[in-house]
């Protein structure tokens, strides 16, 4: 008995600590990059948004749902938040 649970058991736990797929953050495999049509290069946030996010600090200007823009830290952190429906690189142009 002990030498079948032992290994259930082992392979249940590196099964459970393996990574999770998806950041939050892709992009459209059937979509042409937004370079190629003459625009800055935008990443898209998807579901499930990312929950934590390293502290790096690479600015990315946020395009948010109400239309408006905000500058975050990095494109993780600008996904994290509801509000931002895509991010380009670089901070947002002052007006």
């Amino acid at each position: 008995m002990m030498r079948v649970v032992l290994p259930l058991f082992l392979v249940s736990v590196l099964v459970s600590c393996a990574p999770m797929s998806g950041t939050g953050v892709s992009k459209d495999d059937n979509s042409k990059d937004a370079s190629e049509l003459g625009h800055p290069a935008s990443t898209q946030c998807r579901d499930p948004r990312p929950m934590v996010c390293t502290m790096e600090y690479r600015p990315v200007c946020a395009t948010l749902v109400s239309g408006g823009t905000a500058t975050y830290p990095s494109g993780c952190n600008a996904c994290a938040d509801i509000v931002v429906d895509s991010w380009t690189g670089g901070p947002c142009e002052e007006m």
